[in-house]
Order: C-alpha cells, then structure tokens, then sequence
C-alpha cells in the first residue's frame, strides 16, 4: 500500500536529503512502550499490583512465637518458657502447630498448667473452623481479591497503553501525510518552474504576451502559498512526535525529519483473517476484563457476608507428653480437644452487607451489558468508516490519474497554440488538488485501520 503512495506521489523521494532518517511506525513504537516515562509509570503500577498479591500471601506464612514467664520476688519462684511454631493453612481456615514448653521451680496450684517434666513437654496440635470461617475467610478473600487486582491493573494498564499508542501513531500518519503531501507539491513546483523558465523565453523572444508569464507566475506563487501551509502542518506534527519519540534513556528526540521512509512498515493492516481475529478480541477487550474482574471481586465479598451469618465453631485438638523426672501426674500422653461456640443475635450489620453486595452485582451486571454493547458498537462503526474509506480512497486514486492525464493533455494543447493559459492553469490546480487529495485519502485509510485496531484494543497487550 505505501509503496504505492511513494510511488505515486513522491517519486523523487530517494533524492531528497533531511535532517534525520524518520522511524518506522514499528521502531517509533517500541520507541513509545519501552523507554517512554509515561509506560515506565504503568509498569510500576504493575510492580505495586504485584506486592499486594505477596502480602496477601504473607497472611499464611509461617510464624515462631516465645514467651517467658518468671517470677522474680515472692514464696514461688517458678519460670516457664513456651516456644511454639504456628503454620496456617488456607483450608478450613486451619493452623498446624507444635509447641514445646519447659518450666523450673515452684508454682502455686492455681498455675499448675505451667508445670512440665525436668526434660519439658512437647506438643502437636491443629486449630481449625467447622461452621464460619470453613470455606471462606478474611485472610483468603483478601488473597483472591488481591490476585484479582493484579489482573486487573494489567487489563486496566493494556487499556491505556493502547490509547497512549493509538494518539502517538495517529500523530505520525498525519505527519506522514502532510510529508507526502509535501514531496507531492514539490514536484510539480520543480516541474513548474522549468516551465517558467520556458515561458520567460518564449516572452522574451516575442512568441507569448507578457500577461501570459505574469498569469502563470501567478498559479506559481498559489502553489508556494500551499506548500508553505503544508510545511507548516507538517512541522507542527513533527513538534508533537517528539513527545512520543523518545530515546534509551527517556529524553524526547527531536522529530525533524523532511522527508517520510519509504515503507513505514504499516503493522495495523486489515483483511479478512485480520477481521475476524479483531472481533474475536471483542469478547476479551480490557475494559470488559474490568468488570468481569471487578464481579468476581465482589462475588468474594457476598461470599465473605454470608460466611459471617454463620455461627462461629472453632475446633482445638492437640496431642502432648512430657518427658524427664518430675511429679507422676504429668507422665504418660495428654490429647486435648476444645470446642467453641458464637453467634450473634440479630446479626444486622452481615445482612445489611450481603444486600449492598447483592446490589453491586446487579449494578455491575448492568454496567457490563452497556459497555459491552458500547464496544461492539464502537467498533462496527469504525468498521463501516473503514469500509467508505477503501471505496474513497479507490476514487480519489482514479481521480488523481484523470486529473494528472487532464493536465498533461491541456500542457500539449497550449504548447500546440490550442489553449490557453487560464485553462492551463486550472488543470494544474486540479491536478494539485487531486494528488493532495488521493494521498488524504489512502491516508485515512490507515486511520481507519488504526481505529478497527484501537476499538479492539488489539494495539498492544501486555496482559
């Protein structure tokens, strides 16, 4: 496709000199996702996402507890260590422990549980939730939710990488554009101006009237006043391509290329296959990610509201013996197992919970209807856009060849005698406009399939 338009309309390119080489829309890309601060600070979000899922996860982390009991004055002078070793575990809101525990001296009798064998006693034990807390728990929702956030920033953080790309390449087709357009001008501004030089001949020699030289200066001078307009445009987009171009180590280069590549390396391309994988990617769009991960989220907190209409019953079972010398009552093997046993009256604030949830879902449900059709419509109408686009830019292809034979033939007529110059100078006029337009059009077309790929969020994906 860009070959055509190079060929088309800028056949003198190779010649041209500029001031630096202009990357291609692949290497301005990179250009944009690798080293532009705007990325850099997504991808901390995505660090930041990442450490919220770890200290979710340090809620079940292993843990080693000491405690020491002495007195230091009156009748008893017992002391007691306890060292314990606690492992969570995720099921059954569960804790596997195993203890050891050693005392010295005497201890009245109302602190008799503090006393162990000379060697201390040894202990494995479980805790666990048989009702509240058994299938679902603070600590886990806490953990699936943060995992959900994890993903939910990266769809989040694909969603404006894609419209970051999506301004950034925009800027360079219209740069590209008024570049072509440029080289258009200039050609037939060079081709022009040896025909000035003809013309001054012929008027010197007295073939032609003097008016007829001043007439065409005059179309000349209508053709510089465009390309001044279009050198304008062009610089100005070159000015804002330096904000997205950007070098290793994050500075803004300076986009001051005159002259556009000759293959731009176009990566947004359509046709059929492209089509169908487009639409594809509409049932996986990022923002529809969002919300999907955002009712799973709350689908983990109504999960978490009913947990808490439960009554709480808690099971301790432990095993422990003691070894060495000491009194007989403390030999042999203890098992120990507790029960304990709440429920509040009434329970109003779990309830009034579990409705609010119970709106967000439905609320989220509505939401994500809306915004899927909004996509899906979205994304028809830029491929209606698309689809008037190859028609226009078909046309204004042909109109551009018509116009170019049209100028070509009234040059001969009036070399002939058969013409004159105001009609000459119209076909030029035309032929400016067409080419101006043709290279408009094929250029929209890009956009058009910038668009197709923006509403598919298919520019990047760092999920």
């Amino acid at each position: 496709m860009f070959s055509g338009i190079a060929s088309t309309c800028v056949n003198a390119m190779e010649n041209s000199s500029s001031k630096v080489p202009a990357p291609s829309i692949n290497d301005f890309i990179e250009s944009m996702t690798r080293y532009h601060p705007y990325v850099l600070a997504i991808n901390e979000g995505n660090y930041q996402a990442a450490a919220e899922l770890e200290i979710a996860r340090s809620n079940f982390d292993p843990f080693i507890e000491q405690k020491t009991k002495s007195r230091v004055s009156g009748y008893y002078d017992g002391t007691n260590l306890t060292q314990r070793f606690t492992n969570p575990v995720e099921d059954y809101n569960a804790n596997v422990f195993t203890e050891y525990r050693i005392a010295g001296g005497d201890f009245p009798a109302y602190e008799g549980d503090y006393d162990t064998l000379s060697a201390g006693e040894a202990s494995i034990g479980v805790a666990m939730s048989l009702l509240q807390n058994r299938e679902i728990d603070k600590r886990r929702t806490e953990l699936r939710n943060a995992g959900l956030a994890t993903a939910q920033w990266e769809a989040q953080a694909t969603s404006m990488i894609n419209s970051f790309i999506y301004k950034g390449v925009n800027e360079y087709i219209s740069w590209y554009e008024s570049a072509l357009q440029i080289k258009a001008v200039q050609n037939l501004l060079e081709t022009a101006q040896e025909r000035e030089k003809a013309l001054s001949t012929r008027v010197e020699k007295g073939d032609l009237a003097d008016i007829v030289l001043v007439e065409f200066q005059a179309n000349l001078m209508q053709q510089r006043l465009l390309l001044a307009e279009l050198t304008q445009k062009r610089d100005s987009h070159a000015q804002m391509l330096s904000f997205y171009w950007r070098s290793p180590q994050g500075d803004m280069l300076s986009f001051n290329a005159d002259t556009p590549p000759n293959n731009i390396e176009w990566p947004f391309w359509v046709g059929d296959a492209q089509l169908i994988a487009l639409r594809k990617a509409l049932k996986q769009h990022p923002e529809l990610d969002v919300l999907q991960l955002e009712q799973r989220v709350v689908q983990n907190k109504t999960a978490l509201a009913n947990n808490a209409l439960l009554p709480k019953l808690d099971l301790q079972a432990s095993i422990a013996r003691d070894v060495g010398a000491g009194s007989e009552t403390l030999e042999g093997t203890e098992t120990k197992l507790g029960l304990s046993f709440s429920y509040p009256l009434g329970n109003r604030k779990a309830k009034a919970e579990r409705s609010q949830l119970l709106s967000k879902q439905r609320e989220l449900g509505h939401k994500f209807t809306s915004i899927q059709q909004s996509i899906t419509q979205r994304f028809e109408q830029a491929y209606v856009f698309w689809t008037q686009a190859k028609d226009i830019a078909e046309l204004q292809s042909q109109n551009a060849s018509l116009a170019r034979r049209l100028s070509q033939v009234e040059r001969t007529r009036f070399d002939a005698g058969d013409s004159d110059m105001f009609v000459l100078n119209a076909r030029v006029q035309n032929e400016i406009k067409a080419q101006i337009k043709e290279i408009k059009a094929k250029v929209d077309l890009l956009k058009a399939e910038l668009m197709l790929y923006k509403e598919a969020a298919m520019l990047y994906d760092m999920r």
